[in-house]
């Protein structure tokens, strides 16, 4: 259990994390978030972004596999007793909320793998791709994804493909300016990340400091009497500064 590598940090708030620790059960039906919609999608999105990885991952290794090696190494990286060491050793267990009764986590294959798709997909919206591909290395190669492997992504392309029409320069102004800005950081291939602060207040209603940060640069600061309000602020403000 030792080169089991940690679950990253999810940057930004704890929406999105308390979101994924949270079995379906119980949320309630057709409650999306400005962000990322629901977990559901994050799920599908995870299991891309996973499938994405293990084939670079294998990939990059030397000497080359082929074609139907990188698939079926990709495949059989993950399989359940590895999942579930590596969510004995997150805890995962202690920390996922169901609704009372009989449940264990631990002995539910198809949710291990949701769950673990899920974080995945959050991971890629809120820290990017090449955290994903660092952390997915580390847990299939703990010994050797360092030296065998060379993980540098590809150059983006130099002129991103257009924004759609709806997304013009005045879509700053609009409620959906969470979505907004993650598709045009997308797009950019671009990290987008929102460190947040708890400045102070009553315990009912505290006062929060929230950062836009795209490509490891501020872009946008602001303080809000809720997370989600002052995430949005300094995304509007840092659409403006980036220009879009």
């Amino acid at each position: 259990m030792t080169n089991i590598p940690a679950l990253p940090k999810i940057d930004g708030d704890d929406d999105m994390v308390l979101d994924i620790y949270c079995h379906r059960s119980l949320k309630p039906t057709n409650d999306m978030n400005d962000e990322y919609g629901d977990t559901d999608r994050l799920a599908l999105l995870g299991g891309r972004v996973l499938e994405m990885a293990l084939v670079s991952h294998y990939f990059y290794k030397r000497p080359f596999l082929v074609a139907g090696q990188i698939v079926d190494y990709g495949n059989e990286a993950l399989p359940y007793d590895k999942l579930r060491e590596c969510f004995t050793v997150w805890n995962v267990k202690k920390k996922f909320r169901v609704a009372p009764g009989p449940y264990d986590i631990l002995e539910s294959p198809e949710d291990m793998q949701t769950f673990f798709k899920t974080y995945i997909g959050g991971l890629y919206v809120r820290n990017g791709f090449n955290q994903v591909q660092a952390f997915v290395s580390a847990l299939i190669d703990p010994q050797g994804h360092n030296a065998d492997t060379d993980m540098t992504p590809p150059p983006p392309l130099n002129n991103p493909p257009p924004l759609p029409s709806h997304m013009s320069n005045n879509a700053r102004s609009t409620s959906n300016i969470l979505a907004q800005i993650h598709q045009a950081a997308q797009q950019r291939a671009l990290s987008l990340t929102y460190p947040a602060d708890n400045i102070g207040g009553p315990p009912h209603a505290p006062n929060w400091r929230v950062s836009c940060v795209i490509n490891g640069v501020k872009r946008g600061e602001a303080i809000g009497k809720s997370q989600k309000a002052a995430k949005e602020d300094a995304s509007h403000q840092a659409w403006k500064s980036m220009g879009w």
